[in-house]
């Protein structure tokens, strides 16, 4: 995809931003920090800047919690597919020691009924 030159407008000044990404996605992202940024100024008696500052934290701030979500949810799905894997081997193990269960008893009920000594 070839560059875009986008014209957006965020809190009162005008940018022209160079970008690979979509027009539109690029005018809903200003139009995000734009909301933002007029919403501190609407509330408080910051400059341009300082609410412009604030918002960059902010955004950061959830950019950052939402990385290290994304982490916990990877490893959650790996912890999960390991598990799936291992399902094959534990219902093979299962079958192994119900079938061992099996000859012991069977064992246990000849060597009680007198028909195998100890160690038989």
């Amino acid at each position: 995809m070839g560059k875009n030159k986008i014209s957006i407008s965020v809190a009162g000044s005008e940018f022209v931003v160079t970008t690979d990404e979509e027009r539109e996605y690029t005018l809903e992202l200003a139009r995000t920090v734009d909301g933002k940024i007029r919403s501190l100024l609407e509330n408080t008696k910051l400059t341009v800047n300082l609410a412009a500052i604030l918002t960059a934290l902010d955004l950061c701030d959830e950019n950052e919690k939402n990385k290290r979500s994304c982490a916990r949810l990877r490893e959650e799905i790996r912890l999960y597919l390991a598990q799936v894997e291992a399902q094959p081997r534990l219902q093979e193990e299962l079958e192994h020691l119900k079938q061992e269960n099996k000859l012991l008893r069977e064992q246990i009920a000849q060597y009680e009924a007198g028909q195998i000594g100890f160690g038989s």
